[in-house]
């Protein structure tokens, strides 16, 4: 059987990954046990093909379609027909089964039936044990009834489960399928990523390198979207990949919304994987890092077979947690719907590839034709070239000159050894109501602003809450309660432990431009007139003589 020796160029990526679920500092049973059968029945999956596989790639490099980066072997193999089974000194079952997939980079399972008691512990990990994710629980099965679970690098992986004699009932499992990863997208073989990684051009510009500096915040958002799905026409399970950015919406909330091309989505089925961080450690380096979190659903997606149809934008939400190691380096990216633009970048995983950045000479709209008011045509700086786009980095977000999300990637005939060749963006001005569709799972506006104020453009926001963009509202500061808020009348209560005496109240809208100012006194509860202000998302401030204080408001009539 191949192994897969993770050499020292990428050990710090390994560790910033293994036993990523395993925060709780759980272990599979078997870890604890002495004297335990080590021989478990493997399942050998059949030979696969890696260069009809690739060839098949080479001949579909369209960016309106997904990157695909494996194959899926249909198993279904649950606790009666797979593995080995032991009684254990407590009267509680352990079940245990091993999976090859000769020659696979990685390999992962996709169940599509989890349903275990709480007292249940179930576990995938390498056979070295050097790489451990668990315990997944009910809680993991996503909303389409499937779940897949953490990449094992290498090509053979063990799923463990544990079952007390005392649990509430018997478990049952179903593993759908076994998937083998085949294109190195994420640099776990020592030799597979040279000078331009997995990316197919030499032109583009890691978003490390001195040209990205100033847009710090914006590659935050972009993240690598792995997807996994059935489909007829791959005759079984298949891996892709795609890029998007993590969105702000009106109510700064945190909602993890992932802003992709609805050309990503290969079925209502699909789950996900989403790559945090996924970038080098230098300029032009080929070692790098990245974080990922598991589940995610689909929310909304223009949802047509023909993608100038419509403008091609799909919104997911992660489900799986935001672990604490690596949210407060998440940013929620601002954007502008209103329709117009300007230069600015885009942000994207080209060929699956660590993370670039590449800038547009020029952004204008069609002149003719149904895509008139649906996409931005964007073209590439030639001279001297400064980046493209390729298959892989689709749905990723153009920004503009403010560094707010303007379109996604949906097509386009740009590569390096083409960089004349320009690429289409649908337009988040479209995206906003999908042609006034009546449908809320086929438009941005209820799911981004769903007190529907009407705000045109809204600027990102760090995990932590603060507001990037409005650097007088980044302050330490003191908050309060504004209620009700969103605010839907003229008035609204102020309620916190301020100290009593006249203050300076100040509102800004999202540009930081000052909008209202007046004397208040700081009462322990006092009403505000808002009257005068329009539907949107305000900074409030009240300036005292020793301390300020600073909240949010929405306001939606």
């Amino acid at each position: 059987m191949k192994k897969y020796f993770i050499l020292t160029a990428v050990f710090a990526l390994l560790t910033s990954m293994l036993f990523a679920q395993t925060e709780t500092g759980e272990l599979p049973y078997s870890f604890g046990m002495k004297g335990i059968s080590q021989s478990v029945d493997v399942q050998m999956m059949p030979a696969t093909n890696v260069e009809k596989l690739l060839n098949e790639d080479a001949s579909v490099q369209e960016k309106s379609r997904p990157l695909r980066m494996g194959i899926g072997y249909k198993v279904d193999k649950t606790f009666d027909n797979a593995g080995r089974k032991d009684i254990t000194e407590d009267g509680g079952t352990l079940w245990r089964a091993k999976f090859v997939s000769e020659g696979a980079v990685m390999t992962y399972l996709v169940l599509d039936k989890l349903n275990i008691p709480a007292e249940g512990k179930l576990f995938v990990y390498s056979p070295d044990r050097e790489q451990v994710y668990g315990p997944y629980t009910n809680a993991d099965i996503q909303e389409v009834g499937a779940m897949e679970t953490d990449n094992i690098i290498g090509d053979e992986l063990i799923l463990e489960y544990y079952e007390p004699a005392n649990a509430a009932f018997k478990g049952e499992i179903n593993i759908a399928a076994v998937m083998h990863v085949y294109r190195d997208f994420l640099g776990v073989r020592d030799d597979s990523k040279g000078p331009i990684g997995t990316a197919d051009g030499n032109c583009h510009i890691d978003v490390v390198c001195p040209d990205a500096q100033g847009w710090n915040y914006p590659i935050k958002s972009v993240v690598c979207i792995g997807i996994t799905a059935y489909v007829p026409s791959e005759g079984g399970y298949a891996g892709f990949l795609c890029s998007g950015a993590t969105v702000n919406n009106v109510r700064m909330d945190k909602t993890p919304y992932v802003l992709t091309a609805d050309h990503c989505i290969e079925s209502d089925n699909q789950t996900h994987k989403f790559y945090f961080n996924y970038q080098t450690y230098d300029c032009g380096g080929n070692t790098g890092n990245y974080k990922v979190t598991n589940g995610g659903t689909i929310v909304a997606r223009s949802n047509t077979t023909n993608s100038m149809a419509a403008s091609d934008f799909a919104l997911l939400k992660i489900t799986g947690s935001l672990s604490v190691t690596f949210r407060d380096s998440i940013f929620f990216a601002g954007w502008d719907r209103s329709g117009a633009s300007s230069v600015g970048s885009g942000i994207h995983h080209p060929g699956g590839d660590w993370k670039k950045i590449s800038f547009p000479q020029s952004i204008s709209a069609p002149t003719t034709g149904q895509m008139a008011n649906k996409y931005f045509v964007v073209h590439w700086k030639t001279n001297p070239n400064e980046g493209v786009t390729e298959q892989g980095s689709s749905g990723s977000p153009l920004f503009n000159a403010n560094q707010l999300i303007i379109g996604t990637l949906t097509s386009g005939s740009s590569y390096c050894d083409y960089p004349q060749g320009t690429d289409n963006y649908g337009r988040m001005s479209y995206h906003w109501t999908n042609n006034n569709n009546s449908n809320n799972n086929r438009k941005l506006q209820p799911w981004l602003d769903p007190d529907n104020t009407g705000v045109m453009y809204l600027p990102g926001m760090k995990y932590d809450g603060s507001v990037v963009g409005i650097q007088d509202h980044n302050l330490k500061a003191t908050t309060f309660d504004i209620y009700p808020n969103p605010a839907q009348d003229g008035f609204v209560t102020i309620q916190g432990e301020f100290m009593s005496e006249e203050a300076v109240c100040n509102v800004y809208n999202t540009m930081g431009q000052l909008v209202m100012s007046r004397t208040v006194t700081t009462d322990a509860t006092f009403t505000l007139n808002v009257s005068s202000l329009e539907n949107g998302v305000y900074f409030v401030e009240l300036v005292g003589s020793e301390r300020n204080y600073k909240s949010k408001l929405v306001i939606a009539r």
